[in-house]
C-alpha cells in the first residue's frame, strides 16, 4: 500500500477542504508524516468571514485535519 508521502505532493496546487464556505488554494511545499506544509495562493471569502487563512502565508496542515483536491488556484 502506498503511502501520501509516495505521491510527490510537493510543488502541486490543492484546493484545501473543498465544499467550505471560504475557498482556498495553496501550494505544498513540504510533506511529511505528520502533515504538509501549504503556501496559501488564493482566498476568497465573503465580508462576513473571518478566516484565518492569508495569501502568501505558509501553514502546516496535519493529515488528520486535512481535506484537499488537486486544482489550480484560479487566475
Amino acid at each position: 500500500m502506498k503511502s501520501m508521502l509516495n505521491l510527490e505532493l510537493e510543488g502541486r496546487q490543492i484546493k484545501l477542504y473543498p465544499g467550505d464556505s471560504v475557498e482556498k488554494w495553496g501550494e505544498i511545499t513540504h510533506a511529511t508524516i505528520e502533515g504538509v506544509l501549504v503556501l496559501i495562493l488564493k482566498v476568497k471569502k465573503g465580508s462576513w468571514s473571518n478566516s484565518k487563512y492569508k495569501v502568501g502565508t505558509e501553514y502546516f496542515i496535519p493529515w488528520n485535519n486535512l481535506s484537499f483536491a488537486f486544482e489550480n488556484a484560479p487566475a
